[in-house]
């Protein structure tokens, strides 16, 4: 794992590692998926997604991560395209 040089101290001039990530993410649904397996009405046949974060270490056992992602869908709604989805996630994790 990610280990600061100066973990996170206020006052002593540690303020632990920080980390930026980028993500792009593709799904396509094969046409013969439709109507057999998959509803064209409730089912999406494309979806893309791009994410963003910053992930804070601050210190061999503690991370802080917030990312946001977006959605956008082809299909998936009984009249044109589903809505885009936008999700905000955060989280604490510990290390032991």
């Amino acid at each position: 794992g990610i280990v600061p040089r100066r973990p996170f101290a206020p006052g002593q001039g540690g303020w632990g590692a920080w980390e930026l990530a980028a993500r792009y993410t593709e799904l396509r649904v094969d046409g013969d998926a439709f109507p057999v397996f998959a509803s064209p009405t409730s089912s999406a046949r494309s979806a893309e997604e791009w994410a963003g974060g910053i992930n804070w270490y601050l210190n061999r056992n503690v991370k802080v991560a917030l990312t946001y992602a977006q959605t956008r869908f082809t299909g998936g709604a009984a009249t044109g395209n589903r809505e885009t989805e936008n999700v905000l996630l955060s989280r604490v994790q510990l290390v032991f």
